[in-house]
């Protein structure tokens, strides 16, 4: 009966260590790291959704093509203007000039009439001519030297145009680059391209109407601007856009955001300036004044 027992007992034990000895190792790692990952799960489900959504891999499939639905979800808000002063400088330009005429005294003049006649003051008459009295003759030739007439003009320097990404970094600029793609081959940029984050406010970079706004190939959602002087901006890339054809715009108007849309290496907007049909540097562009002269009212000294 006892080796009974000793037996029952030995094989008890073997048992034991073959289960532990020949068991994979990794078993009990992996559902360790299950049960971990299920209570991360747990815990991020309870998180503020904007906070969880960094938790989350990148969907760039949703990037692409459902911007609008993020946009009128309100998860991007954008203001509808951004002010931009035009201005660069004002200067305020004086000029004096004096005119003299003399009258030749008629019947029924008076003093009190000339004076209203050549907008003067009685006693002005009569310091330039000496009179003691307002007794005046006929034929009288009486000196009406006119007070200096000051006019003043304002010349403003205005910029023709702002740059649409307000805090961005210039990346890459206009003329022949290496393409990023292909690092063999050198390419013709046509624009400047601006780095700022997704969601980045994109603004008209100047007056105008839109005449574009969709996807546009590889430059992903763009929006086409005409301007006065036989100008056009193109705004590429962009992951929203807020405008409709047909839209008048000012200078700081909201027409979008920053994004990666289309065929891009990263958040960026894509700039490009045209005249007449022509790309011109965006940047050369950026540099272009306009001289606007405002004449003020004319004083007269007396």
């Amino acid at each position: 009966m006892i080796v009974q027992w000793w037996m029952f007992l030995f094989f008890i034990l073997v048992l034991f260590f073959s289960t532990v000895v020949f068991s994979n190792p990794f078993d009990s790692f992996e559902n360790e790291l299950k049960d971990y990952i299920d209570s991360e799960n747990n815990q991020n489900s309870e998180l503020d959704p904007e906070i969880r959504d960094l938790f989350q891999p990148e969907n760039k499939e949703e990037d692409e093509f459902n911007f609008k639905k993020s946009y009128s979800n309100g998860n991007i808000r954008l203001p509808s203007h951004i002010n931009v002063s035009r201005l660069i400088s004002t200067t305020v330009i004086k000029s004096e000039k004096n005119t003299s005429t003399t009258y030749k005294v008629k019947a029924k003049d008076t003093l009190s009439s000339i004076a209203g006649h050549y907008n003067l003051k009685v006693e002005t008459i009569k310091q330039l001519n000496k009179l003691k009295s307002d007794n005046i003759r006929i034929g009288q030739i009486l000196n009406l030297s006119v007070p200096r007439v000051q006019t003043a003009s304002t010349i403003y320097k205005m910029k023709v145009f702002a740059l649409p990404v307000v805090t961005a970094k210039v990346s890459s600029r206009f003329g022949y680059r290496r393409d990023p793609f292909n690092p063999n081959v050198n390419n013709f940029h046509s624009g400047l391209d601006l780095s700022a984050p997704v969601g980045t406010p994109v603004i008209a970079s100047a007056d105008g109407i839109i005449e574009f706004k969709g996807r546009n190939g590889g430059y992903g959602n763009t929006v086409i601007i005409r301007h006065k002087d036989g100008y056009k901006t193109i705004y590429a890339h962009c992951s929203t856009t807020t405008v409709e054809i047909g839209e008048e715009v000012k200078m700081g108007t909201v027409i979008g955001s920053v994004g990666r849309t289309g065929t891009a290496t990263g958040a960026h907007l894509h700039f490009e300036v045209m005249q007449r049909g022509k790309f011109i540097n965006p940047e050369s562009a950026l540099q272009k004044i306009e001289i606007v002269t405002a004449k003020a009212p004319q004083s007269n000294k007396s």
